[in-house]
């Protein structure tokens, strides 16, 4: 991957070439093309590569769904329900396996027409391995049970996965299953010439892309569902928080990404400015190696999240604008939420108690941390000290550098983490984290064998309540018999606009300004 990404850099761094409709159902406002406007956005970071199966960063996710389409989508609702996309219906056709039957009359940015074989390609090894089939690439998290896509007509395919796999339609909505060209992915020649101008169905498509500079697209107005709301999508990449209020302030331009809490009051005190956003489907915890001397000792494991007040840490750091879980778990999740699981306990006392029980005698624990790698993270970290010194923990702070400075060996410490459900459901969220190719595991920071094995048996288990049992016994090893990490509140994603831009975000990294934002919908 370092290859590709050094090769792109040398290509980029010259620059790259109101009428009611309804949709499978969907009712939405079709943009009228004298109404619109070229939305400018300052973002903080240029995606790694513009390309859905490559990359899960931030930036990456945020000019990804303008381009490309999935066979099945998320609404934006708090159930992250599935809705028609490039299929436009679907049916199981046993534990295994999906028909799905595709859209018809749909156009690839290049004019070229959608078919099965795009799909057949876009869900291939070929494709979804990455550079030289590596396999490095963010699809292995989604995709990894896919077996292959059957043909059945131009507009038929059957996607077969491995075994039963009662989250086959949740995998074929999420990230890095989105559906590409095929003629021009082969026209391209090599990866390198494709991410430079990959090919896709969505609303937008690219004109050109400039290093650390800016991603410009135009409307694609033959979009499937409908004229998109913008002309265009200008993506300005500006790294600085103060600069991106400035520019926004200026009418330089008319949305930011990336606004941290402190600057709230600041969009809100001027005319014409709004703060949108709010919580997104990732969990902010504390990692820890629990194979050190001190920290792999559950008494001290449990103390450390016991005594932390996260109802205090959300007030003060957040506004009270982010959820507390009950577990490594949210209510998206459906049929796989354990409603009833026990919320995330603040009792001082206990932890006092556990503590003295373990042997604990004051030793010294570290928190590896990053200068605000994460928004508020060095005065929440700050705020946990405090609260950890209260029942006798005693945390040393130690700044690093970067994650390779971390998770050098031996690690012997506790540090923050980040992680995302990339679907719904406990096998795209702290699987991802904890299973035996999660990040955890892998570093050799914590292995549960128990938990281990519950997770293969969920892949493979179809009936819901046989899965919420399963969830539940993997739920009480993290939080209860064997825990990683201190699970400390929802994560949330907050930006300023301009108030007479229409959009409503989701509950993903994704930005939508698409047809089908909720912004433009009706109910």
């Amino acid at each position: 991957m370092r290859n590709l990404t050094a090769t792109r850099r040398s290509i980029l761094a010259a620059g790259a070439a109101g009428a009611f409709m309804s949709i499978a159902g969907f009712p939405f406002i079709a943009a009228r093309a004298e109404d619109r406007r070229v939305l400018r956005i300052g973002m903080s970071a240029f995606p790694a590569a513009i390309e859905p199966v490559l990359y899960n960063s931030t930036a990456t996710r945020r000019v990804v769904p303008q381009l490309f389409d999935t066979l099945i989508a998320f609404d934006q609702t708090d159930k992250l329900e599935l809705r028609p996309a490039l299929a436009e219906r679907w049916e199981r056709v046993d534990g295994t396996a999906l028909r799905l039957f595709l859209r018809k009359g749909v156009s690839f940015h290049d004019g070229s027409p959608f078919t099965a074989r795009d799909v057949v390609f876009s869900l291939s090894p070929d494709h979804l391995l990455g550079p030289g089939k590596a396999g490095k690439s963010v699809a292995m998290q989604t995709l990894e049970t896919i077996d292959r896509v059957d043909i059945v007509d131009d507009h038929t395919v059957i996607v077969r996965a491995k075994g039963d796999d009662a989250l086959l339609e949740k995998r074929l909505a999420s990230w890095a299953s989105e559906i590409v060209s095929s003629r021009a992915f082969d026209a391209a020649g090599s990866w390198e010439k494709w991410i430079v101008a990959p090919v896709g169905t969505g609303p937008y498509r690219i004109v050109s892309q400039k290093l650390d500079v800016n991603i410009v697209l135009t409307a694609f107005d033959d979009y499937w569902g409908g004229k998109p709301p913008y002309a265009g999508i200008e993506f300005r990449i500006v790294p600085e928080l103060a600069s991106r209020m400035n520019a926004l302030a200026a009418g330089e331009v008319d949305f930011i990404t990336d606004l941290t809490p402190d600057m709230f009051s600041e969009i809100e005190g001027r005319q014409g400015l709004e703060v949108a956003g709010g919580p997104v489907q990732n969990t902010r915890s504390v990692v820890i190696d629990t194979t050190g001397p001190v920290l792999s000792k559950l008494g001290v494991r449990r103390a450390l999240s016991l005594a932390i007040d996260r109802k205090a840490l959300v007030e003060a750091l957040w506004q009270n604008r982010l959820p507390i879980p009950n577990g490594m778990q949210f209510p998206s999740f459906g049929e796989g939420y354990i409603a009833d699981f026990p919320a995330l306990a603040y009792d001082p006392e206990l932890a006092r108690k556990l503590l003295s029980d373990s042997g604990y005698k004051g030793e010294r624990i570290t928190y590896k941390l990053l200068n605000n790698y994460y928004p508020n993270q060095v005065a929440g970290a700050q705020i946990m000290i405090e609260m950890w010194r209260a029942v006798g923990l005693n945390v040393e702070l130690q700044m690093m550098e970067n994650f390779a400075q971390i998770q050098q060996k031996p690690i012997d410490a506790i540090y923050d983490n980040s992680t995302t459900a990339i679907f719904p459901d406990l096998l795209a969220h702290a699987w991802r984290l904890l299973g035996p190719n999660g990040e955890l595991p892998k570093l050799g920071m914590w292995e549960d064998k128990a938990f281990f094995a519950l997770g293969e048996k969920l892949k493979s288990t179809v009936e819901a309540d046989d899965r919420r049992m399963i969830i539940r016994e993997m739920l009480e090893i993290l939080h209860e018999n064997n825990p990683p990490c201190v699970v400390l509140h929802g994560s949330g994603q907050f930006y300023a606009k301009r108030k007479d831009i229409a959009w409503l975000p989701g509950q993903t990294l994704d930005l939508n300004f698409g047809p089908f934002n909720a912004a433009y919908t009706q109910n």
